[in-house]
């Protein structure tokens, strides 16, 4: 299983302007979202704002791998606990269960993709260059990329392949009316999106 999230930095910050990145406002975002364990971890960081996006990142990525294996949504950022072994690699825990990440942070952009198995193999594209897209314009646009990516590696006519969501709102993946157990994750924020499978 596989999740994936990105934050358009640039967007995050429009969101979050400076003021609110100061004072009470913000120490009630870090104190609703972060573990006391990161929240020291992203004060102590050279670049405080990146590091809470990669921890929301992971978070993400994580919690997507989590609903897809136990079919349960739920809301607690604080029950997913960030852990760094290296600027690229993490792991992040829920409940009694570990999901291996791997972020690529860069002056425009957070991504993460997290597994349940560090080994095995997966295919991510990061796709740009939604600057005038609506979010519906963006998202239509990103599965027409996903259905393709998949239509060319595995084979498969285009034609057949599709995204259903399940109850709980999980995609899955159908072909020629059949669910195929391919695994991916689907992310846009701002001017970037992405898909993990």
């Amino acid at each position: 299983m596989i999740g994936n999230d990105i934050v358009d930095l640039k967007q995050a910050a429009q969101d979050s302007p400076d003021s609110y990145r100061e004072g009470k406002r913000y120490q009630r975002f870090l104190d609703k979202v972060f573990t006391q364990n990161e929240q020291a971890l992203i004060f102590s960081s050279e670049n405080h704002y990146e590091t809470v996006w990669l921890f929301w990142s992971m978070k993400e990525a994580a919690y997507k791998v989590h609903v897809q294996q136990f079919g349960k949504r739920f809301f607690n950022p604080k029950r997913l606990v960030c852990k760094l072994i290296s600027e690229e690699k993490g792991i992040v825990g829920i409940d009694d269960h570990h999901y291996f990440t791997s972020s690529t942070v860069t002056k425009d952009y957070v991504y993460t993709v997290a597994k349940l198995n560090l080994c095995k193999p997966h295919l991510s594209t990061i796709i740009a260059s939604f600057q005038l897209c609506s979010i519906e314009r963006q998202s239509k646009m990103l599965k027409i990329a996903f259905l393709t990516s998949v239509s060319k590696t595995k084979e498969m006519s285009l034609r057949e392949l599709q995204i259903k969501k399940t109850a709980i709102g999980v995609p899955k993946l159908i072909y020629n009316n059949r669910d195929l157990p391919t695994s991916f994750s689907l992310t846009h924020c701002g001017r970037f999106s992405g898909f993990a499978y």
